[in-house]
C-alpha cells in the first residue's frame, strides 16, 4: 500500500510539473474549443454593428473612403439619438483633404463626447521599440480612447482579450471593454484578462450596412439608444483574425463578441494553477479509492469512467460558470497512477513467480525430509498396493528390519491379511480416500502384535509414476483403550444419576402428595391449642397451662407454615404449580397486606410506612401467588430489622405501565457476594442479631418463583457496613406493562389460568 501511494504522489509531480510547464496546453486548447461548441449561448441584440461590408465598398466605388463620409454616418446617428459610438477604424494620420478631416472633426463635436475611437500599439522591428498610434488630436479631443489591440496565442489564434493595454505611459481600457462598459478592473468579474466565449454566435448579432445608415435608409428607432459599434467586416480591407471556432473573424466582430463576453457574465477563465495542486491528488484519491485492487481491466475501466465523468462535470461547470477547468492534467495524472499501480503489480507477479519457483523447489526437498521425519507413519505404495516407500515413523511403528519395508505389500499391515485379495487393494484404498476421513482399523506389526490406528489416504495421479497412494497412519491404541475405559465409565455415571433423578423425583412427588397427610393433623394442632388458649370450653384449672398451649399453637403456625412452604417448592419442582390469573388491584392487594403486618411490626418495635398511587392499579395476576411473595418479603424484613428500625412498602406506577413494589428496610443487610445464594431453595443469610431467625430458607426462592411465573423479575440490593452494623435491604418486584389492566380492570376480570413459567 506504501509503494502504491507512492505511485500516487510521483503521478501528482509528474502532472503537475508537465502543467506548470506549460506542455499541455498545445492539447488542452482543442479540448477547450470542443467544449465550446457544446456550450452555446445567444447573443445580446442590443449592440448594434454597423459594417463596413462589400456592398458598402461596391457602392461608394473606391476606398479609403473620404472622412465626410464617416462624418455623415455620425450626424445620422446624433440625429436619430444613437447610444455611445465605438469606431474601430484607423484615423492616426491626416487624409491630405483639410476640408474631409474638419468634417470627421465637427461631427466628432456634435456628438459632444459620445463616441470612442481606436488606438493602438504595435511593433516596430526597426525602431526596436512599441510605436503607440492613436487618432489625430483634432479628433481625441471630441472622444474617449479604447486600445483595439489584440494578441495572439501560441498558436496564432485571438484566445484572450485584456480589459486594458499598455500606451503612452499609461493604459487605456480595450475596446471590448469599453463596448460592454468596463472601464476599470473592479466593474468586471475577472482581473486583468479574460477568454472570450466562443459559444456565443457571431450570427446573433444585430447588423447594418454603413451605406444604409448613411443614406438614411435605416429607421431612426432603431438606432435610438443602443451602442453603435463601427468597422469593417470586408475581406478584402484585411482585418481578419484567426480564432478557434470560426477560423477567422474580422477584427471588429472580434471585439463584439469579447464585448458579449463581459455583457453575458460569460468572460471565461482558466483555473489557476494552486488549485490543480489541491485537485489533482484529491481526484485521484477518490479515483482509485473505487478502483478494485487486483483487477487490472476494472481498474482502467475506473479511470476511463472518472475521466469522462470528470470531463462532462467541467462541461456543465462551464456551462453554468464562468470558468474553464483543464482536463489533462486529471487525465494524465490518473492515466501516469493507473500505468504505475500496472507496472508495479505486473512486478509484484513476476517476483512472485521467481518466488514461487524457487519456494517450490526448496519445499520438495523439505517435504522429503519432513517425510522422512514426521511423526506419523508415511507410507506410499502404487497401483497394485505395493509399498514403494516407508519413512523412520513407519519402520519404528510396524517394528519393521532396516530397508525392508519397500518389498512388503499394503496387505502385510493390517490384521487379517486375508481379508482383502490383492487384486482388491487399490479398490480398497480409493473408497477411503474418497471418504475423506480417517478410517479406524486394526493393523498388525512385523511381530505379530496388533494396535489400533487411523488411516488416511491420499491419491496421487503422476504422469511420471503413474497412479499412486499415500498412506499416513497413525498409532491410537493408547487413546481407543482409554476412550473404551471411558465409554464403561461413562455408562456406570449415567446409570448412576438415573438412579438419582429416580430418587430425586420419587422424594418429589412423594412430598406433593402428602400436602393433606401433613397439613391435617397440623391444623388440628393448631385449632385445639388455640381453643385451649382461649379456653373457650372453660378454664384449664391451672394458669400455666394457657401458656402452654400458646406454645403449642404458634409452634404448630411455625411448622405450617414451614410445611407449607416445602409443599409449595415440591409442586414447582413437580410442575404442578399453576396460575390462576385475575385482574387484581395491587394498590388495594399492598394495602391489606400493610394491616395484616402491622400487629407484628408494633409488637417487634419497628416503623412501619406503606406509600401507594393515588389510582387504582389493576393487574392481571394470581393474586394468593403474588400475596404470599410480597408477604415474604415483609417477613424477611421484620426478622432482620432490629427494634427501632424502619419498613417501608411501596407501590409505584412507571409510565410504560411496569408496576414496582418496593419493600424497604435499614436492617442487618446482606453482603454483596451472597445475595445471589439468598434466591437458592433452603439457603439463608443468617447474620448479626444474637436471636434467632426462624424459617426453611424457601422465603426468596418462592417469592423469585412466583414473581417469574408472571413473567416479572424480583432483586435485592443490600450491603453490610463492615462492620455487621445495619445498613438496609431494598428487594423490588416489577411486573411487566403486559400485565396492567387499566381501571376496574379493562372489563377482564375473568380468571385466566395459564401453566407457570
Amino acid at each position: 500500500m506504501t509503494r502504491q501511494w507512492v505511485g500516487w504522489a510521483l503521478a501528482c509531480l509528474v502532472s503537475l510539473g508537465v502543467l506548470a510547464i506549460g506542455a499541455l496546453e498545445p492539447f488542452e486548447r482543442p479540448l477547450i474549443d470542443l467544449r465550446m461548441r457544446l456550450v452555446q449561448t445567444p447573443a445580446d441584440p442590443a449592440p448594434l454593428l454597423i459594417e463596413i461590408d462589400p456592398r458598402s465598398i461596391h457602392e461608394v466605388g473606391h476606398w479609403p473612403w473620404g472622412r465626410s463620409l464617416h462624418a455623415l454616418l455620425l450626424d445620422r446617428l446624433t440625429a436619430a439619438e444613437a447610444g455611445e459610438v465605438f469606431l474601430d477604424l484607423d484615423f492616426s494620420l491626416p487624409s491630405g483633404a483639410e476640408e474631409e478631416d474638419a468634417a470627421l472633426e465637427f461631427a466628432l463635436a456634435r456628438r459632444q463626447g459620445r463616441t470612442t475611437l481606436a488606438a493602438f500599439r504595435q511593433w516596430s522591428e526597426s525602431a526596436g521599440a512599441y510605436i503607440d498610434a492613436g487618432p489625430l488630436p483634432r479628433f481625441a479631443a471630441h472622444a474617449r480612447l479604447a486600445s483595439s489591440n489584440v494578441v495572439p496565442a501560441a498558436d496564432g489564434t485571438i484566445r484572450e482579450i485584456a480589459l486594458r493595454y499598455p500606451w503612452r505611459g499609461g493604459s487605456l481600457p480595450s475596446l471590448a471593454a469599453a463596448i460592454a462598459g468596463v472601464t476599470d478592473s473592479q466593474d468586471a468579474a475577472v482581473e486583468d484578462s479574460f477568454y472570450v466565449d466562443y459559444g456565443i454566435d457571431p450570427g446573433g448579432f444585430t447588423r447594418l450596412s454603413f451605406v444604409d445608415v448613411a443614406r438614411g435608409d435605416v429607421d431612426p428607432a432603431l438606432l435610438r439608444g443602443r451602442s453603435i459599434v463601427v468597422g469593417a467586416t470586408a475581406v478584402e480591407l484585411g482585418d481578419m483574425l484567426a480564432v478557434p471556432r470560426h477560423r477567422a473573424l474580422p477584427g471588429v466582430a472580434l471585439q463584439l463578441l469579447a464585448a458579449q463576453s463581459l455583457m453575458l457574465d460569460r468572460a471565461l477563465t482558466r483555473v489557476p494553477f494552486w488549485i490543480f495542486v489541491l485537485a489533482v491528488p484529491a481526484f485521484l484519491a477518490l479515483l482509485f479509492s473505487l478502483a478494485p485492487r487486483r483487477n487490472i481491466s476494472g481498474l482502467l475501466l475506473v479511470v476511463v469512467a472518472g475521466n469522462l465523468l470528470f470531463g462532462a462535470g467541467a462541461l456543465v461547470v462551464q456551462a453554468t460558470l464562468p470558468v474553464i477547468i483543464d482536463l489533462l492534467p486529471f487525465f494524465l495524472a490518473s492515466v501516469v497512477a493507473a500505468a504505475i499501480i500496472f507496472l508495479m503489480r505486473f512486478h509484484g507477479v513476476a517476483a512472485s513467480l521467481v518466488r514461487e519457483t524457487l519456494a517450490r523447489r526448496r519445499s520438495e526437498n523439505f517435504l522429503g525430509l519432513v517425510a522422512q521425519h514426521a511423526f506419523d507413519a508415511l507410507v506410499t505404495a502404487d497401483a497394485k498396493g505395493q509399498v514403494r516407500f516407508v519413512n523412520a515413523a513407519a519402520s519404528r511403528m510396524f517394528r519393521l528390519p532396516p530397508d525392508e519395508g519397500g518389498g512388503l505389500s499394503i496387505i502385510d499391515f493390517v490384521a487379517r491379511p486375508g481379508s482383502v485379495p490383492q487384486d482388491r487393494v487399490a479398490e480398497a484404498l480409493r473408497r477411503v480416500a474418497l471418504s475423506n476421513r480417517p478410517q479406524r482399523l486394526v493393523c498388525r506389526r512385523h511381530n505379530g502384535t496388533l494396535f489400533y490406528a487411523d488411516l488416511a489416504v491420499s491419491v496421487l495421479e503422476d504422469d511420471g509414476e503413474g497412479l499412486q497412494f499415500i498412506l499416513l497412519v497413525r498409532d491410537i491404541d493408547r487413546r481407543v483403550k482409554a476412550e473404551q475405559r471411558l465409554l464403561a465409565r461413562e455408562r456406570e455415571l449415567r446409570r448412576a444419576k438415573a438412579e438419582a433423578e429416580l430418587a430425586n423425583q420419587s422424594k418429589t412427588e412423594f412430598l406433593a402428595n402428602m400436602s393433606h397427610e401433613l397439613r391435617t393433623p397440623l391444623n388440628a394442632i393448631i385449632g385445639f391449642s388455640e381453643l385451649m388458649e382461649q379456653q373457650l370450653l372453660g378454664p384449664l384449672g391451672n394458669g400455666e397451662y394457657v401458656g402452654y398451649a400458646k406454645g403449642i399453637r404458634e409452634s404448630g403456625e411455625r411448622l405450617y407454615h414451614t410445611v407449607s412452604d416445602v409443599l409449595e417448592f415440591a409442586r414447582i419442582e413437580a410442575g404442578k404449580q399453576s396460575l390462576d390469573a385475575a385482574a387484581v388491584d395491587l394498590a388495594a392487594l399492598c394495602r391489606r397486606l400493610a394491616d395484616l403486618m402491622m400487629p407484628q411490626m408494633r409488637e417487634a418495635g419497628l416503623e412501619f410506612t406503606l406509600s401507594l398511587p393515588a389510582s387504582e392499579a389493576y393487574y392481571l395476576i394470581d393474586e394468593r401467588l403474588m400475596k404470599h411473595a410480597i408477604k415474604n418479603l415483609l417477613s424477611n424484613a421484620l426478622k432482620f430489622t432490629p427494634q427501632g428500625g424502619r419498613v417501608a412498602l411501596k407501590l409505584a406506577l412507571h409510565g410504560d405501565g411496569a408496576a414496582v413494589v418496593t419493600v424497604e428496610d435499614n436492617g442487618i443487610g446482606i453482603d454483596e457476594s451472597e445475595i445471589e445464594a439468598c434466591f437458592d431453595a433452603f439457603a439463608q443469610a443468617n447474620r448479626g442479631l444474637a436471636r434467632s431467625h426462624e424459617g426453611s430458607g424457601l422465603g426468596l426462592t418462592l417469592a423469585k418463583r412466583f414473581v417469574e411465573s408472571h413473567q416479572g423479575t424480583i432483586t435485592l440490593q443490600s450491603a453490610t457496613d463492615g462492620r455487621g452494623g445495619p445498613s438496609g435491604t431494598t428487594a423490588t418486584i416489577t411486573l411487566p406493562g403486559a400485565r396492567a389492566c387499566g381501571a376496574q380492570g379493562d372489563g377482564r376480570l375473568a380468571a385466566v389460568r395459564s401453566v407457570a413459567q
